[in-house]
């Protein structure tokens, strides 16, 4: 039976014992240096809860006891989904790329169709610059995904046992861990009581101003995971980056030992306390392992966490100061980890049957081949990678180069006709007055080299723009229209007009415009000019409309 209130630990110097309510908890402090983990690990015991916990890092030594379960991933798509991969990928909001995302969702049931409109748009050929590149993205993270999920040793059942179950995700890259979190909010929102989800490395899987495919289940299951007592809790090193949609749900906040002074800032504001009674930076900074301020709706008190595996003397005995965190010895397993192997039927004789070993190589068989499929993945995109670098890499084919081989390849001539070979050059030489020295350059070459010198001189002069020059110019190209300072300042850079933030757009212009990648009129607006910039370039060398546009375009990738 599921505790309504679960015992923390003791008060700091008065010894008291401190309890708190079951209820969405997020738990702050320093890697390896606050005890967040044991302390997650610690409630769930005591709050006698189910709960799944994700192992994402290698080498996660805290995960002490547990019953390990396989991978749960449940297929699902529409296009908000499609949405949160790409600003995943992209690491940036989306903008105006909504309405490519829900055309090519449309008709896709799953990830895999979804990837297969793509690839079938892409060789189609029919489409606008951005669209093309928006679309390679969500290929590449696409490609990225895929060979995982559609080979990895996952289960679409997800079996939890009473207590801790580990996850473990540390062989999946970053992006197919989150499709995994995902599936797990979702399925334990929907089927399952009294149950714990410990998101780990909040920043990274319920970021702030980002789309993350964790995020939309995540608000979902902390809204109304409560009615069933399934709770979210959050473990991160620090408040940074992480959702203030999710946080504002929060109403347990434990927060341990922070260094960076800014983080230290941070924690003191979260602490629900008036300013006098607030802790000082120096208390937030000299924290020890297992101490954290505990904020509630009821009390806020700093406390020593009492491990699993402490008994009740002693954990009061070093809230009090009597003994030290450093003399406990953490043992190394409190018990063998055991194994959930997939569901089975039963045997239909009635005799039982150790399928013990047999799972176990079932396992084995699985993990292998899924490694293997991960070394021809890799092989795979390497050739890709090469042939894609052997299509558009920037310099042209080097006839002097190519000749140089082909004649490396040919027989050697038994005889050569030398005499003959010099009477043909003379016949071919101009008869002038006077002497002279022929050296045959023909003009096409000369033309080539030209138009060579001018795409490297645009190209750099793009590669050397600063993040900001390259997003302003980015967003300018996006419009046919002329674009005002105002809403360069406040709809490219989300800022509030006026001041430093003028004077920054301002700069950025002035920059693109003295390179020539933007014009602007006399009342201040600013117009495309790239495309011009490079007709100019490489017109006057004989360059083909194709050309020119394959240069656009490589820009355009180059920025993205």
């Amino acid at each position: 039976m599921v505790k309504k209130e679960i015992k923390f630990g003791y008060e700091v110097e008065s010894g008291k014992e401190i309890n708190i309510k079951s209820a969405h908890l997020v738990v702050t402090g320093i890697t390896q240096e606050s005890g967040k983990t044991t302390a997650l690990l610690a409630l769930i015991k005591r709050g006698k809860f189910k709960a799944v916990i994700f192992r994402t890092k290698i080498g996660e030594r805290a995960l002490i006891e547990g019953t390990i379960v396989p991978p749960y991933y449940k297929s699902e798509f529409d296009w908000e989904y499609a949405a949160e991969l790409l600003e995943a990928s992209r690491k940036e909001k989306l903008k105006f790329e909504r309405s490519w995302i829900i055309k090519y969702s449309k008709t896709a049931r799953d990830l895999l169709e979804f990837k297969a409109n793509i690839d079938n748009a892409l060789v189609s050929g029919k489409l606008r610059e951005l669209e093309k590149s928006v679309l390679i993205t969500l290929q590449a993270y696409l490609e990225k995904i895929l060979p995982e999920l559609q080979y990895a040793p996952l289960s679409n059942t997800l079996d939890l046992q009473d207590g801790v179950n580990i996850m473990d995700l540390e062989r999946f890259k970053e992006e197919t861990q989150g499709l995994i979190i995902r599936s797990v909010l979702t399925e334990v929102l929907k089927h399952h009581k009294n149950t714990i989800v410990v998101c780990p490395e909040a920043w990274r899987y319920l970021p702030e101003r980002l789309g993350s495919p964790v995020k939309r289940p995540a608000e979902a299951f902390i809204r109304q995971g409560a009615t069933n007592n399934n709770y979210l809790w959050i473990d991160s090193q620090d408040i940074t980056g992480i959702s203030k949609t999710i946080l504002k749900q929060v109403s347990t906040w434990c927060m341990g030992y922070q260094r960076e002074i800014n983080e230290i800032k941070r924690t003191l504001d979260q602490i629900p306390l008036p300013k006098r009674q607030k802790p000082d930076p120096a208390d937030i900074a000299s924290l020890r392992v297992g101490q954290f301020f505990v904020a509630t709706s009821e009390f806020t008190k700093k406390c020593y966490m009492q491990p699993a595996w402490v008994d009740d003397e002693t954990a009061r005995a070093i809230a009090l100061g009597k003994k030290r965190v450093e003399d406990l010895e953490q043992p190394q397993a409190l018990s063998q980890y055991a194994i959930l192997p997939p569901r089975q039927e039963a045997p239909p004789t009635g005799v039982p049957v150790d399928l013990a070993p047999i799972r176990r190589e079932l396992t084995e068989l699985r993990n292998d081949f899924f490694n293997k499929i991960q070394d021809v993945t890799a092989h795979v995109n390497k050739i890709s990678s090469d042939v894609f670098n052997l299509k558009t890499r920037e310099r042209g084919i080097d006839i002097d180069e190519v000749v140089g081989r082909v004649l490396q390849k040919m027989p050697t001539p038994t005889a050569i006709n030398k005499e003959g070979i010099v009477n043909e050059v003379l016949a071919r030489v101009p008869k002038v007055a006077g002497a002279a020295t022929y050296e045959v350059a023909p003009i096409e070459k000369i033309q080539k080299d030209f138009l060579e010198e001018a795409k490297s001189k645009i190209l750099e002069d793009v590669k050397i723009l600063s993040d900001d020059e390259k997003r302003v110019l980015k967003y300018i190209e996006t419009q046919n229209i002329g674009v005002k300072a105002n809403e360069l300042i406040t709809k490219c850079f989300f800022l509030k007009p006026g001041g430093s933030s003028s004077v920054k757009v301002s700069k950025i212009t002035a920059q693109l415009k003295s390179l020539e990648l933007l014009r602007k009129d006399s009342g201040g607006r600013s117009y495309p000019h790239l495309k011009e910039r490079i007709k100019q370039l490489l017109e006057v060398h004989n360059a083909t409309e194709q050309e020119i546009e394959q240069v656009h375009n490589h820009i355009l990738v180059e920025m993205l």
